[in-house]
């Protein structure tokens, strides 16, 4: 276990303060400027990308019914845990490693893009064909639902172009690229929305299909992939001995990363696939309704660890870290006053999805899930010190811990309360989660010191 060397801070750069603060100092802080401004670059384009989904949702349950939303919400859940598991906690070692040598070895941290993209696109090809050929299988026993066979393979070929979207824009925001990852991502957004509108409005609709849909919404990558590989053009030339390295440092480093994203994105969509195996597509569609409209305000939660990952590894001591907790609670209050103006205005918004998802049940799923969007905030920033502190695999276990007992609690409340169980179960394993990393972080803050680097990090 080798010690981090504290690099040098350029001109313009947003560090994390590397030495304890006084005690003068010490309290709530405000983020720095730059934090903020990275903050805002990568929520609005965040945002746009939430309110183009939600628009996207809203015209699937008006043009293909609540059931066409429920398949779609199927396809979009298997695609994300799936690129998940295949990721193998390559994007989050990429941004780590990356982000930590930067300043000292650029060429280095080149290398680890270049290593990084290039397994991204191994895996994906892997677990594109995997997808493919186990598709019918998913659908019969996972889902028991074969009539979805063919749209989860449609689904399986969007494997490979978005997990080397995924590369690409950990890539970016490796470097602190965060205006370019945002313009990007309102691309790929913008292109997945204008798919359904020309298939909607072309030839009076007649062009309209989930299969048509599906393709196009999952070819949309495509043009975001090329522009940023464009853009990381001068990581994509390595040394070869220097991108073996990389190499190996990625596939060492990952398998803590790998644990614990896993089962933090199966924790996500647990909720969806329980009620797709126990349930009706047509509940899936309205639960999924809801969902989407409660976690739109996630887009603050899901920029803030965006924003942090990178910055964070230039943290050197221990005491700069709680510096870290108590300065980026201030995000914590940004959500509370979103969840409390959007549970008053949002609710209405239901009813464009049609007559079906305005239904009390769908109403109340709604505004219980803006209660479990509440516990986001401290769980990304305790999840993002916890990385830094060199400890994956007890965030893997923390999250694992909640997913196993989802599996026990998901089946009976899908069963007995129907969607609204199905949300009350989420916030108390959401709930459960917070308090647990509560627990096992403060002994590793106490006392001074500085922070080491992650046991499974190669030199």
């Amino acid at each position: 276990m080798t010690q981090v060397q504290s690099p040098p801070v350029q001109a313009g750069e947003s560090a994390l303060p590397a030495s304890p603060p006084s005690k003068a100092r010490r309290g709530f802080r405000l983020p720095t400027r730059q934090s903020l401004l990275d903050f805002g670059l990568i929520f609005g384009g965040m945002a746009f990308a939430t309110a183009a989904g939600f628009i996207l949702k809203v015209l699937i349950g008006r043009g293909l019914s609540d059931t066409g939303l429920g398949i779609f919400a199927m396809c979009y859940a298997t695609l994300t845990v799936t690129t998940t598991l295949g990721d193998l906690g390559i994007r989050h070692s990429l941004i780590t490693l990356a982000s930590r040598t930067r300043a000292e070895d650029p060429v280095r941290a080149q290398s680890y893009v270049a290593a990084g993209l290039l397994l991204k696109l191994v895996t994906g090809i892997v677990v594109m064909a995997l997808g493919w050929v186990l598709a019918p299988w998913a659908a019969e026993v996972l889902f028991r639902k074969p009539q979805v066979t063919p749209y989860l393979q449609i689904t399986a070929m969007g494997f490979l172009l978005w997990g080397l979207w995924d590369g690409v824009e950990g890539s970016l925001q490796s470097s602190q690229r965060f205006r370019s990852s945002a313009l990007l991502r309102v691309l790929l957004e913008g292109m997945r929305l204008s798919s359904f509108m020309v298939l909607w409005l072309g030839m009076e609709g007649r062009l309209l299909s989930m299969d048509r849909f599906l393709w196009l919404y999952f070819l949309a990558p495509l043009l975001a992939v090329l522009i940023g590989s464009w853009l990381l053009r001068s990581s994509l030339r390595p040394r070869s001995g220097l991108l073996l390295d990389s190499l190996k440092s990625l596939v060492a480093f990952a398998p803590g990363v790998f644990f614990f994203r896993s089962a933090t994105m199966a924790l996500l969509f647990l909720d969806s696939l329980a009620l797709a195996r126990y349930g009706e597509l047509s509940q899936v569609g309205q639960y999924e309704a809801a969902k989407g409209l409660a976690y739109a305000i996630l887009v603050v939660s899901e920029s803030l660890g965006m924003v942090l990952l990178p910055k964070v590894n230039l943290v050197k001591t221990r005491e700069a870290m709680k510096a870290v907790l108590r300065r980026f609670m201030v995000y914590f209050a940004i959500l509370v006053v979103a969840a409390a103006l959007w549970l008053s205005v949002a609710g209405a918004l239901l009813a464009l999805f049609g007559p079906a998802f305005t239904r009390p049940e769908v109403v109340r799923t709604f505004q219980i899930l803006v209660v479990a969007t509440l516990f986001t905030i401290p769980a990304t920033t305790l999840a993002m010190v916890m990385l830094a502190l060199g400890q994956p695999g007890l965030l893997g276990r923390v999250a694992a811990a909640q997913v196993l007992l989802g599996l026990f609690t998901y089946p009976v409340t899908v069963v007995q309360f129907g969607m609204v169980g199905t949300a009350l179960t989420t916030v108390g394993l959401q709930l459960l989660g917070v308090l647990a990393l509560t627990v096992a972080l403060r002994p590793l803050l106490a006392g001074g010191g500085a922070v080491r680097a992650c046991p499974d990090e190669v030199a």
